[in-house]
């Protein structure tokens, strides 16, 4: 996610989910998915992710920015005074981001560091002034699967008083000297209420690939009434079945289903293929939720007679950070949708969470701008615009020749 004025995934996304999750689908179906492809459409992905530094082999020292080094790291090799200055700064760049909100508290950004799904690999620098603050810190990011090898994500964060100092494109050179054969694109998200990260990915060539519009819906606002109806919808021949912690071995094959229905997200003209998860990966994924303290409600929509997977909806809240509740994945199977059940499950989902979380005050979301249905579905339960934003590819060629040209 672009922010700070460089570039910054939630993810969501890569596949999850933006924040990093929400809502979206592929523009080439009936739109009735929830997740902006690239920044959500992974299972819990978004929310560790975008938590997490994670680690790279050795500790380097990139040629000087003047006034500046740039190092990549080893998160178990950190000082816990480098993990809390990393945990600040991105407090202080998620002000920039969420300006309505509190700061979240030092020690929940840190074991958000610490906590890491095992199957995402990240290649991790930061940059550090002359005085030893940390002023900036970028990431390359993989997620180990058999798709997708050619793709990369990618966050850049600087400081504001560190910006237009050059430390993003020393990032992001360190990024192309990083990316393996056989890896062709980046992927870069933005923020449309940072316009410096949508300079930057301008600058270097990038292109927009897909534009997402984020909203948010205020607890206190909600139409309880409607609510309740929609969620007595109770389409004939479907019943509901909920996850409140880890996925059990009864459900998982229902959730792996549903988990990859979001791959009807749109992806524009991104060069993102399908993602695959697998049972292994979501009890990874529950592990790292664990780990940092976060509940989830997870509800799918069950057929009767065949026994099929045909939708769910599923929300992630940290107590310690009790203002928000973030919304990953929405989706409905293609051969259930127009039966209602987008508006089921959301609205069943909302009724619950209103009761067990009383001290939030927003829910979260995002979609793909193309999504109508969807959106249409948000609009009526109260969510509104927030903030747009977008996702960006480059080619590592055209990078690498960007970055001769300013040498």
């Amino acid at each position: 996610m672009a922010r700070c004025g460089r570039s910054r995934r939630r993810r969501p996304c890569a596949r999850c989910p933006c924040g990093r999750r929400s809502d979206g689908s592929a523009g080439r179906t009936s739109g009735r998915s929830e997740a902006v492809a690239g920044m959500t459409s992974v299972p819990n992905l978004a929310i560790p992710r975008r938590a997490v530094m994670a680690s790279s082999p050795v500790m380097t020292t990139a040629p000087p920015t003047p006034g500046y080094a740039i190092e990549a790291f080893e998160l178990a090799m950190l000082s816990d005074r480098d993990i809390r200055q990393i945990a600040e700064l991105r407090n202080a760049l998620g002000g920039e981001r969420f300006p309505e909100d509190p700061p979240t508290p030092t020690e929940v950004a840190v074991d958000r560091l610490r906590a890491r799904p095992k199957m995402i690999e990240f290649t991790d620098w930061l940059a550090r002034a002359a005085d030893g603050q940390i002023v900036g810190t970028a990431a390359l990011i993989r997620i180990v699967a058999e798709t997708n090898q050619h793709y990369r994500e990618t966050e850049i964060g600087v400081l504001p008083g560190h910006r237009r100092r050059g430390l993003a494109r020393r990032f992001l050179r360190e990024m192309v000297d990083a990316v393996p054969a056989g890896a062709v694109k980046l992927q870069f998200s933005t923020n449309g209420r940072i316009p410096a990260g949508e300079a930057f990915t301008k600058a270097v060539g990038a292109s927009e690939v897909l534009r997402a519009r984020f909203s948010q819906l205020a607890v206190g606002e909600v139409d309880r009434a409607m609510t309740a109806d929609w969620a007595k919808l109770d389409p004939p021949g479907y019943r509901l079945a909920w996850v409140d912690t880890d996925v059990t071995d009864e459900l998982m094959a229902h959730v792996v289903t549903a988990y990859e229905a979001m791959n009807t997200a749109p992806r524009g003209a991104s060069a993102m293929e399908d993602w695959h998860i697998t049972a292994a990966e979501v009890r990874e994924f529950d592990r790292a939720r664990r780990a940092t303290g976060r509940e989830r409600r997870l509800v799918l929509a069950i057929h009767d007679a065949t026994g099929e997977t045909a939708g769910y909806t599923e929300v992630v809240y940290d107590p310690r950070v009790p203002h928000v509740i973030q919304q990953q994945g929405t989706a409905v199977i293609p051969a259930h949708r127009g039966r209602g059940i987008g508006k089921w499950v959301k609205a069943a989902m909302l009724e619950r969470v209103l009761g067990e979380w009383p001290d939030a005050r927003y829910i979260r979301t995002g979609n793909a701008s193309v999504n109508a249905p969807m959106l249409a579905i948000n609009t009526r339960l109260g969510f509104r615009h927030a903030w747009d934003g977008a996702l960006w590819e480059a080619s590592v060629a055209d990078l690498r020749a960007y970055l001769e040209r300013r040498a």
